[in-house]
């Protein structure tokens, strides 16, 4: 059986909204974990990133395919800060908006260098994945990191799921790879990535489960031992 690729864009668009709504009603449930507001805004740009890509054609100029993976880079660099201030890291709404944008800004960068030297569609592709799952195994890392300092069990199902979103972009990597060099062609690559895909859209679910899940954690153990004793 092989995943339509459209199909699974439009699931990541329904999918990715459901996850920030399910993120801001934890949010208004648990107003301390200030990081799940933050987290919400990262799905609605990724949300949206993913619309603007189920949108292409042949005819789609690579600028509109630019601003999507722009968006989903940016939606991972402001997971990434977000989980850095769930963790207790003070910084300031502004700052994390200046750190995921620089970020985003190198992308676009390298892409439209990339672009003005006549590279292919695939380097970009290749840029786009080595860039979500290198965020994404950051923020993997920071997830279980933090687990050290507050001790909550529910960072192992966030931290997990992150590494799997990074494994994906590591096959989706391996993938361009082959493709680049005629070893796969590019409908067998395509729909082994298809799977591949499913998988992240799975894995953006749980993750947001985890977190909703270590908000909840963190408030029980405040409740019944307010002092940290």
């Amino acid at each position: 059986m092989h995943l339509h690729l459209p199909t699974l864009d439009i699931v990541n668009v329904f999918s990715t909204l459901v996850a920030a709504g399910v993120s801001l009603l934890a949010w208004y449930l648990y107003r301390d974990a200030v990081a799940l507001r933050s987290w919400a805004a990262a799905l609605v740009l990724g949300s949206v990133g993913a619309l603007l890509f189920s949108l292409r054609s042949p005819s789609t100029s690579a600028v509109v395919f630019v601003m999507a993976d722009a968006l989903c880079v940016a939606s991972f660099a402001t997971m990434w800060v977000s989980m850095r201030r769930f963790n207790g890291d003070r910084s300031t709404p502004l700052r994390m908006t200046i750190v995921a944008s620089a970020i985003t800004c190198v992308f676009v960068f390298l892409v439209t260098l990339s672009w003005q030297m006549g590279a292919a569609l695939r380097a970009q592709s290749l840029l786009f994945s080595l860039f979500v799952g290198g965020l994404a195994l950051a923020t993997a890392w920071d997830t279980w990191r933090g687990g050290r300092q507050d001790g909550l069990q529910s960072r192992r199902i966030a931290a997990l799921a992150l590494a799997g979103i990074a494994a994906a972009r590591l096959i989706r990597v391996g993938l361009l790879a082959f493709d680049w060099f005629d070893i796969m062609g590019p409908v067998t690559a395509d729909v082994t990535w298809g799977y591949g895909m499913y998988f992240s859209i799975v894995c953006v679910l749980v993750v947001t489960f985890g977190l909703v899940l270590m908000a909840y954690e963190q408030q029980y153990i405040r409740q019944t031992d307010p002092y940290g004793a």
